[in-house]
């Protein structure tokens, strides 16, 4: 199946591991997740509307809403 003795099987393995060292060490590292808290909580406010974003199944405040005229 794989043959160990082949060098380029090694090859392939360690840039696969290399880079995938590269990606979760950009990930796991404290500065760039203090860099991705700090993005998230200087986004734009995207809605500022009030209220709940469903339609509750019971309006209380505005029982004529639903009914046939």
């Amino acid at each position: 199946m794989l043959d160990i003795k082949n060098p380029l099987v090694w090859l392939i393995g360690i840039v696969a591991l290399a880079v995938l060292w590269v990606l979760l060490r950009g990930r796991f590292d404290p500065e760039a997740r203090a860099r991705r808290r700090r993005d998230r909580s200087n986004r734009p406010v995207i809605s500022r509307k009030r209220g709940p974003s469903v339609r509750l199944a019971v309006d209380v405040d505005k029982p004529n809403r639903n009914q046939k005229k």
